[in-house]
C-alpha cells in the first residue's frame, strides 16, 4: 500500500501595534486529536457510491479519459460467503463487502462485483481488519506458501492523528538463497483532519494512509517501500475518497463519493 501528503498553508495577520502576548511554554505537552466515531458504519444494505478514475498499473498515475464512466459502489451484504479454510482465525464480527465497479466492455458493458472481507472487533465498536492478498509479496520474494489471504488492521479506534500503528508484520523464509528472508510489514496512521471536496462537496474528514514495506536478508532498511492505499473517513458516513495505489501488475483506482443509502 502506497501515500500522499497534502500540505496545509496558514495565513497569519501580525499587527505591528499589537499588545505583547504571553508565549505558550515549550515544555506544555501538545494536545492531540484523537480519531473517534464509527468510521464505517457496518450495517446490512448500507451502501455508498462513487466516480473517479481507474489509475495506470506502472505509472500509478490517474487515467484521465476513465472519469467519462468509472463508477463504483460498496454494499454491505449478508449472509455473507464463508470464510476460506486456509484464513487465519481472528475474533470479532464478520462483514462482507461487496465491490462493483462499472466496466464498459464492448460487447457486455456493466457492473461487476467482486468482494472482501472485515472484521470488527464487536458488531458496532472496535478496530476494522480487512483481508487481503499477499500473492504478490510471495511471488517477488520467491515465498513457496498457500496462505496468501491475510488479516491487516486498517482502522484502528480511537487512534490519534499523526501516531501509526503496525497493520501487519510477518517474516517468511524464501525459496531463493539470494534473498534469505522475507519480511512484509505494512503500518497505517492517520495523518492529518482536512477539508476537502469530492463532486463538488466540501467535506472534513480524516485521512489514512497506509505505507507497504518489503525487507530482504534480515536488512533493517526496506528494499522497497510505498503508499498502497490513501483512504478519507468521515465518522458516522464512511468513506468519502478512496485512492487505492496501483502495484506495478494491477490497476488502482481514485474513488470520489457520490451519494449514500445511510
Amino acid at each position: 500500500m502506497k501515500y500522499r501528503f497534502f500540505p496545509l498553508i496558514i495565513l497569519a495577520a501580525v499587527s505591528l501595534l499589537a499588545v505583547p502576548s504571553c508565549k505558550k511554554s515549550s515544555t506544555e505537552p501538545e494536545t492531540k486529536v484523537q480519531v473517534t466515531g464509527d468510521l464505517y458504519p457496518l450495517a446490512t444494505g448500507n451502501k455508498i457510491m462513487f466516480n473517479g478514475f481507474l489509475r495506470d498499473a506502472v505509472t500509478d498515475i490517474n487515467i484521465t479519459s476513465t472519469a467519462s464512466f468509472y463508477l463504483a459502489r460498496m454494499t454491505l451484504i449478508s449472509p455473507f460467503p464463508p470464510l476460506p479454510s486456509s484464513v487465519a482465525p481472528l475474533a470479532g464480527t464478520t462483514f462482507f463487502i461487496q465491490d462493483s465497479s462499472f466496466v464498459p466492455l464492448p460487447t457486455t458493458p456493466g457492473w461487476y462485483s467482486s468482494g472482501f472481507y472485515v472484521k470488527r472487533s464487536s458488531a458496532t465498536s472496535g478496530d476494522i481488519h480487512f483481508l487481503t492478498n499477499a500473492g504478490r509479496f510471495y511471488r517477488q520474494t520467491g515465498i513457496a506458501r498457500t496462505d496468501s489471504l491475510k488479516w491487516i488492521l486498517l482502522l484502528k479506534e480511537n487512534a490519534f492523528i499523526g501516531e501509526s500503528w503496525v497493520a501487519f508484520d510477518s517474516t517468511y523464509t524464501s525459496a531463493s538463497p539470494a534473498v534469505g528472508t522475507a519480511r512484509l510489514k505494512v503500518d497505517a496512521v492517520f495523518e492529518i483532519k482536512e477539508s476537502i471536496t469530492v463532486n463538488g462537496q466540501t467535506i472534513e474528514a480524516y485521512k489514512l494512509v497506509a505505507t507497504r514495506s518489503v525487507y530482504l536478508g534480515g536488512s533493517s532498511t526496506p528494499a522497497t517501500q510505498g503508499a498502497t492505499a490513501s483512504i478519507w473517513v468521515v465518522p458516522g458516513k464512511g468513506i468519502v475518497k478512496f485512492i487505492y495505489n496501483s502495484d506495478g501488475e494491477t490497476p488502482g483506482f481514485e474513488r470520489n463519493f457520490v451519494d449514500r443509502n445511510f
